[in-house]
């Protein structure tokens, strides 16, 4: 189930509509828990709460992850979009007493790189970021999704590769590679130009090159993307990758050797069958 107990979202990031419209509005507390308990009763699998930024009221986000803990159905889990920076103390308790699976929470990175974060106007600090994501990795009981976004200003081949390896080094439970779409309306669209933003005429407006990022380099990114999915991302091979990290300088040069790989063989990546993969790795 998608779901939304809020609209709008107070931050102003470049590439985002939600950003256009500085109001927030929040449904009843009342109303979200007496739906949130419809889902839970019929023992639906996930429920995707679709808010911009979840807990960018505290006292509303707060009430809904206590509600969550009062009714665990020990089958529902709640996924949110959260800003790491706000989380406190406060939220960390309540965190540390959730079952295994309760929720799980996105956190939007897309750089390390500050020029980049300040370009776009995001409000991130990633030392602050970091510590929040370790003190809930350390409670064991919460998937951690964490994105980047390729293409942004100032974001070139060298230091997209720099913020993936600081993201990957906090062990996320996924680590999401998006590509920057530029929307009509939002500020990107505006600066597209200035920034050599080339992208695609129809939907989604995704990206081709920029004034620092190549269209091969864009599409080097894109294998990386893809080897993550499959073996990252999918949980299997977490023993084999441990010892091929060893090899390479870096956790981003293993995927884009990987990539390679595949792109030479010339081996499907949609392929069906998951003993593939382990034979394509081991071949690797």
């Amino acid at each position: 189930i998608y779901y939304e107990t809020s609209r709008g979202c107070p931050f102003s990031c470049s590439y985002c509509l939600s950003s256009i419209d500085k109001k927030v509005r929040f449904r009843d507390i009342e109303l979200v828990k007496k739906e949130l308990k419809f889902f839970i009763d019929h023992n639906v699998p996930q429920v995707k709460f679709v808010d911009r930024t979840f807990n960018c009221n505290p006292k509303h986000s707060r009430a809904i992850w206590e509600y969550l803990i009062e009714q665990d159905n020990k089958i529902t889990n709640s996924h949110f979009e959260i800003s790491a920076d706000l989380l406190n103390e406060e939220d960390m308790e309540i965190m540390s007493r959730m079952r295994p699976g309760l929720i799980q929470l996105e956190i939007g990175v897309q750089s390390t790189n500050e020029k980049t974060i300040k370009e776009i106007e995001r409000t991130m600090d990633f030392i602050d970021l970091k510590k929040v994501v370790e003190q809930i990795n350390s409670f064991h009981n919460i998937h951690q999704h964490l994105d980047l976004i390729a293409g942004l200003p100032y974001e070139g081949y060298e230091s997209f590769r720099k913020s993936f390896n600081d993201v990957y080094a906090l062990r996320p439970e996924q680590l999401q590679l998006g590509f920057l779409k530029v929307l009509k309306g939002s500020k990107m669209h505006a600066y597209a130009k200035e920034y050599g933003i080339v992208y695609r005429s129809n939907p989604v407006y995704e990206v081709l090159y920029t004034k620092w990022l190549t269209h091969d380099e864009l599409l080097r990114i894109k294998r990386v993307e893809e080897m993550v999915e499959l073996y990252y991302n999918s949980n299997q091979f977490t023993k084999t990758l441990a010892v091929l990290e060893k090899v390479f300088e870096t956790a981003f040069d293993l995927y884009h050797a990987l990539g390679d790989f595949y792109e030479e063989m010339g081996y499907i990546v949609q392929s069906p069958s998951r003993i593939a993969r382990y034979h394509i790795l081991l071949a690797f």
